[in-house]
């Protein structure tokens, strides 16, 4: 029963989120719509990056750089990213990511692409191994705010997947 409260739950913010996000894309004419979505005064990738760990955690986190970028999240900072922010676990039985990127004007479609395919790659690491990361890798989402995405893989335990993912769903909206 919780499970299904939980799960109407989120879907309810999430539906909440889409449409909040049509009146954000209100342009003139000729202009890229995708571009007018901007952070809050006082918000970042990094500020959002790091309220999400604080609040929900990660697993012996360790902050991505270029290298890590490019090498296990397929992004190449210097041509496809205008700021990044992200955190990984470097224990190999826990799927916590969290990555933050604003993509160049016209790169935010190969960011998407990376993104998935690395969250493609997490869920596929834990297929055949520890359930409940399965579980969460399974949860993960790639989350598009205009130019703004957001790799989310994270959760405490089973028990609170779901609003741990509704957590981190609401603190990127209340950065726009």
């Amino acid at each position: 029963m919780m499970k299904k409260l939980a799960a109407l739950l989120l879907a309810g913010i999430m539906c909440a989120g889409i449409f909040s996000g049509c009146g954000q894309k209100e342009e003139t004419a000729g202009s890229d719509a995708s571009s007018a979505v901007e952070m809050k005064e006082g918000q970042s990738v990094q500020t959002v990056v790091d309220q999400i760990s604080d609040e929900i955690g990660i697993q012996m986190p360790a902050d991505l750089d270029d290298s890590l970028l490019k090498d296990m999240f397929y992004i190449d900072a210097a041509n496809d990213v205008e700021a990044y922010a992200g955190k990984m676990s470097m224990t190999m039985t826990s799927a916590d990511n969290l990555v933050a990127v604003k993509a160049k004007e016209g790169k935010k479609d190969t960011v998407v692409e990376a993104l998935n395919k690395r969250l493609e790659d997490v869920r596929n690491t834990f297929e055949q191994y520890l359930p409940d990361q399965k579980e969460k890798a399974a949860k993960g989402q790639v989350i598009e705010k205009g130019d703004y995405v957001f790799l989310v893989i994270i959760g405490q335990d089973t028990e609170t997947f779901d609003d741990d993912m509704a957590r981190a769903q609401e603190i990127i909206n209340a950065a726009f």
